[in-house]
This record gives structure tokens, C-alpha cells and sequence, in this order.
């Protein structure tokens, strides 16, 4: 196996978002601004405003993953904020802490930006990452790390698991018993068909017979 892989349902992020919310809580805090980190942070930010009731969500972007379960390097911020933060107390939200390199960056870019507080949040915190964040849905061991499949990412991870098995054409049914043994990925938590219909429909995988290729 070369790593594990697994498919995240909505009612996860529910309980997770939702953990999220009664830390903040139970710790009073009460921030101003909801700051989301994109890409993976944007939906789990979306959310937690929502719980809290706040209407101020702004987003920065930082890049460290690449492809599904690649790193890119060193974490670097790509998008900044055209907002004014002075004395406002901020909450940042992410998906997942796992190195802890996009969130310690986008911590110490909002924390120069001269806000009252800042405090940091993901659903997810694998322990032993380089930044613990204030707050967090569920807290991971590193044994318990995988590659976390948000519903929100589900094609573009799908797609970059799945076209290593796609030199030659490949049913559904094949790919399936691949991505099992190589990633453990439970595929019956989507519907694997119609993701890869959608995804030849963008002229990004060639059907032929019920089998797939990469182009």
C-alpha cells in the first residue's frame, strides 16, 4: 500500500465543525473576523461563521500540497487580504493541520497585520505537526493520518489516484480493486461511475467501451 486514502462524509464535517464551535465557545472566545484558508479551509470557514453568527469571512490562500498527497515544498502564501484587521480579534480556519507549515504561515501573516487576537482552528490536528492550533474537531494520532477525501475535493483527489491506473483502459469495477490495495480507499463511499463520467465529460479521461484512459 503506498499510503491510506480515505473518502470524508458531510456528517463528519458536521461533527467536526460543530466540535470546532463548542471550543470556541466554551473557551469565550468571540472573534470579529472568520478568516478561511483556501482552498481546503473555505467550506470548514464557511460553517463555523455560520455557527457563530459571524458575517465578516475573509479568505488568504497558501500552497504546500501539490497533487493528491504531494507536497509542493515549502508552504508560501499566495493570496493575501485587502481588508483592514487593526484591533479586530480573528479566528483562522483550516480543514486539516497535519505538517502545520500553511497554518503557522498564515498565523504569523495575520498576526503582522495588527489584530487584537488571533487564534487558529481545523477540523482536523494530527499531533506531532509543527503548529498545534487553538482549536480542533478531532485530534489524530500519526498512525491515524490519511489522505483525508473532503467532499469538496472528491474529483481532483479521485482523478489523481485513479490516472496512475489508467495507462491502459480500466473498468470500474478493476479501478476499484486498485485503489483498494493501494490506498485502502473504500470507493463505496461514492459513486465511482459517475465521477469518472463527469470527469471524461471535461475531456480529461477517454471512454471507450465502459473503460477509462488517460488522454
Amino acid at each position: 500500500m503506498e499510503f491510506k486514502a480515505t473518502y470524508v462524509s458531510w456528517n463528519e464535517i458536521e461533527e467536526w465543525t460543530k466540535g470546532i464551535m463548542k471550543m470556541v465557545i466554551e473557551d469565550n472566545y468571540n472573534p470579529d473576523i472568520i478568516i478561511g484558508i483556501a482552498r481546503g479551509g473555505l467550506v470548514p470557514s464557511r460553517m463555523v461563521a455560520d455557527y457563530l453568527f459571524k458575517k465578516d469571512l475573509l479568505s488568504i490562500k497558501t500552497e504546500h500540497w501539490g497533487l493528491t498527497a504531494t507536497m509542493d515544498g515549502k508552504a508560501v502564501l499566495k493570496e493575501k487580504l485587502n481588508y483592514d484587521i487593526t484591533g479586530k480579534k480573528v479566528l483562522i480556519v483550516d480543514d486539516i493541520t497535519d505538517t502545520g507549515e500553511s497554518m503557522k504561515l498564515s498565523y504569523n501573516y495575520i498576526k503582522s497585520l495588527n489584530p487584537a487576537t488571533v487564534k487558529t482552528t481545523s477540523m482536523l490536528y494530527v499531533n506531532g505537526s509543527n503548529y498545534t492550533p487553538d482549536y480542533y474537531g478531532k485530534g489524530l494520532s500519526k498512525e491515524q493520518w490519511a489522505w483525508f477525501i473532503f467532499p469538496w475535493n472528491v474529483y481532483e483527489d479521485t482523478y489523481n489516484l485513479s490516472k496512475k491506473f489508467m495507462e491502459d483502459p480500466i473498468d470500474v469495477e478493476k479501478l476499484k480493486e486498485k485503489l483498494v490495495e493501494n490506498y485502502n480507499l473504500n470507493v463505496e463511499d461514492v459513486n465511482l461511475s459517475e465521477v469518472l463520467e463527469n470527469i471524461a465529460s471535461l475531456k480529461m479521461l477517454k471512454k471507450r467501451e465502459n473503460k477509462f484512459s488517460i488522454l
